[in-house]
């Protein structure tokens, strides 16, 4: 049963059994103290002109008699953005409203929002008058200014900014070029879409701390924990991106560049359901990139193309209730899913982490013949543990491989803390030269001359 549903129902039951909110009761009004099942009610952000889900407030009667409360009501009065529905009637004010011996009263709250206010946060309260006292139960939403893409939207040229938040439902194809300034806020609603267009140009300026935020138009602050909120961002052949200091996450696929060009940098990709990354014969650039939790891979290059990627941090400990894949940090092949190959000109991974748990490797090498598998692994992390189908201490085209455990912070989905203990094995055992190419770590550190392995010095 729907919440609505519940509502409606509770109205009627209310009618019959209490004829709800009248004043002609033969209760006496409440002396005694009401309880209640929490102080303040926190309502989900809620875009201008849009309505939240609803909450519940309950309210308990201590005495061993029925009686009414003589007045609830919201300091804002009609003016307010919040709409309460009490004992399954709707409205502002309510006078004599009966309360059976030691028994509830819910109180549903919801916000219906107009323009955003200059201060996001809003409030109001819910008064409850007695005999003998009042009490208020504080009502607070963050009322986030956003422009709310319609299904199946097409954009030309667009600059996105902190002032003003995306929603995308649906699919949203940017045709010509599409820049995002730092700090701004990019939602998606289940299933949506940003799909960046052939010969398109995308660019991404975040800045460390204030990071460009992709994830699920749901605020509750687990979903930054779930996967699968919204589908992807996809970059359509011949379209060029840059991306610097992003926060993907909660997608099924973070990012799909598919036969187009990325310069990738200082970003996170988590909690996605199938992969962070999927690569389709695509040419990417990435550094500081740190990536955890995908069901199929961590990141997936397909049908080849040309990668080189330093100092990033490849972990992928998936366990949600969907984890039925293998879950590897790499997934490397020259083929597509039609079984057509095609060349692997590039891949080349210096100072970085492979490391997962559900596999015994956190790297599948999936060559096929018929066209170049050309890779180098120089200096990296990987979990190892089954030699007999790969041995990265020993296979050619890989240098200076550690098997040991990184040993990350914390790598759970509501933390993904992926820089390292003090007592880390790859604490100071990265390659100087890609150091001094990449100089500061994720969060600004210089590396020096001791460098240390993934993205975080």
């Amino acid at each position: 049963m729907n919440i609505k549903t519940f509502i409606a129902t509770l109205g009627i039951a209310s009618l019959i059994g209490f004829q709800s909110c009248r004043d002609d009761f033969d209760y006496d009004p409440i002396s005694s103290e009401l309880r209640y099942s929490k102080d303040t009610v926190s309502v989900d952000t809620v875009y201008n002109f849009s309505k939240s889900e609803t909450y519940l407030l309950k309210i308990y009667n201590p005495e061993n008699d029925d009686r009414v409360i003589p007045k609830i009501y919201l300091t804002r009065g009609d003016k307010s953005y919040f709409n309460i529905n009490v004992d399954g009637k709707a409205g502002t004010t309510f006078e004599n409203v009966p309360i059976r011996k030691k028994d509830s009263l819910f109180i549903f709250v919801e916000v219906n929002a107009k323009e955003a206010p200059l201060n996001p946060l809003y409030d109001d309260e819910i008064n409850f008058e007695t005999t003998n006292s009042s009490k208020k139960i504080k009502l607070l939403s963050w009322i986030e200014k956003a422009k709310i893409h319609p299904k199946d939207a097409t954009i030309s040229t667009a600059n996105w900014n902190v002032n003003e938040a995306q929603v995308i439902d649906g699919n949203l194809t940017v045709t010509n070029d599409l820049t995002i300034d730092k700090g701004s806020k990019i939602y998606f609603k289940k299933g949506a879409t940003l799909t960046i267009g052939n010969n398109a140009k995308f660019t991404v300026n975040g800045a460390l701390n204030e990071e460009v935020k992709f994830r699920s138009a749901r605020h509750d602050n687990k979903y930054d924990s779930i996967p699968d909120q919204w589908n992807k961002i996809e970059l359509l052949p011949n379209s060029t991106s840059k991306i610097n200091y992003a926060k993907i996450i909660g997608a099924d696929t973070g990012l799909h560049v598919n036969n187009s060009k990325l310069n990738i940098s200082n970003t996170k990709i988590v909690n996605n359901q199938s992969y962070g990354i999927l690569a389709t014969n695509a040419t990417i650039i990435g550094y500081n990139l740190v990536m955890n939790n995908s069901n199929l891979a961590t990141l997936a290059i397909e049908y080849g193309g040309s990668y080189e990627f330093y100092h990033s941090t490849f972990a992928n400990y998936f366990n949600f209730s969907t984890a039925v894949g293998p879950a590897y940090s790499l997934f490397l092949s020259n083929e597509n899913n039609d079984k057509n190959v095609s060349a692997l000109t590039k891949a080349t991974f210096g100072n970085c982490i492979f490391y997962n748990e559900r596999t015994p490797n956190a790297i599948l090498l999936d060559k096929k013949d018929g066209a170049a598998f050309n890779y180098l692994f120089d200096t990296n992390i990987i979990h190892n543990a089954d030699t007999s189908t790969l041995n990265v201490t020993t296979a050619p085209n890989f240098l200076a491989s550690i098997t040991l455990d990184p040993m990350f912070e914390n790598t759970n989905y509501y933390a993904n803390k992926l820089s390292l203990k003090n007592e880390s094995p790859a604490k100071g055992k990265g390659k100087l030269d890609f150091a001094q190419q990449f100089p500061f770590d994720y969060n600004g550190q210089p590396r020096g001359t001791t460098p240390t392995i993934g993205a975080f010095q």
